[in-house]
């Protein structure tokens, strides 16, 4: 059997499978301290024999598997995990971790069994606690000196808002994400009426991100996915906006089959991680 874990900011997902598309079960669990977390995973996990174990992490974390600091968090995304190494917390349950950033796992879940199957260059954005991007190229994941983080690219402010990222304020994630929509009207982007000016806004932030992707790798798709994207109307209102701004610059794919939402609804990011085991 072969093991799974999407390690979020805010839950993870923990699965046991035969194969990346047949989870046998699989466990929600919150993200809090490091040491409580680890060891709920690594109980889930007891009374299996788990082969191998394929883990995407919220990051920024060291991918390159020949550092001595291979699987360390390095940056206070969330607070009392800077320093933490995944891997070697995790080891106990088997010594054969194979590690990405949990949205290339998600990528990769879309490009071998959701809505970006037979696509060269797919682009995977994940808008929620915070907002990351994972770009496939022929299937594997695009990674210069360190992995990309997209999210916290400058975008234009559309209004006096100065955005929450405690890194940047007013990148695209301290501007758009889940929790900047909360700063920024008083209550959870979920409770938000549909016709509030919020989504207008929302929709114009994140186009100017899609902008800069398509500007920077001409993806064949770009699928949304995470918790903001489950208001359904945002997505025609994000490519409305998008075919504004690019305003027919250069032809693009029909815009409405350049982005699209996810194929493995909320799955994408826990399948991908078993699909990690199969590289």
């Amino acid at each position: 059997m072969i093991g799974g874990i999407e390690l979020g900011g805010t839950k993870c997902i923990a699965a046991v499978a035969e194969s990346p598309d047949n989870i046998l079960i699989k466990k929600v669990i919150s993200t809090k301290d490091p040491n409580s977390t680890f060891s709920e995973i690594v109980s889930f996990f007891d009374n299996y024999e788990i082969k191998s174990l394929g883990i995407g992490s919220f990051g920024p974390i060291v991918l390159d598997s020949q550092s001595k600091d291979y699987g360390v968090l390095v940056a206070e995304s969330k607070y009392g995990w800077n320093g933490v190494n995944v891997v070697n917390s995790l080891s106990c349950i088997t010594p054969n971790i194979i590690l990405d950033t949990d949205v290339n796992a998600a990528a990769y879940g879309e490009y071998y069994y959701g809505a970006g199957q037979n696509c060269k260059t797919l682009a995977y954005v994940t808008i929620g606690t915070g907002i990351g991007v994972g770009i496939l190229l022929n299937g594997k994941p695009h990674v210069g000196n360190f992995h990309l983080e997209i999210g916290h690219m400058q975008v234009p402010c559309i209004d006096d808002f100065e955005g929450i990222c405690k890194i940047h304020r007013n990148c695209w994630e301290g501007l758009a994400s889940g929790p900047s929509m909360e700063s920024r009207w008083g209550v959870e982007a979920s409770k938000l009426d549909k016709t509030h000016v919020a989504w207008e806004k929302e929709a114009e932030l994140l186009a100017f991100g899609l902008i800069n992707i398509i500007s920077n790798h001409s993806p064949d798709k770009i699928i949304l996915g995470g918790g903001v994207m489950k208001q359904k109307h945002l997505l025609p209102m994000i490519i409305e906006n998008v075919e504004r701004l690019w305003n027919n610059y250069i032809p693009l794919i029909v815009p409405s089959d350049l982005i699209v939402e996810t194929g493995l609804d909320g799955d994408s990011g826990i399948i991908g991680s078993l699909t990690l085991t199969k590289k």
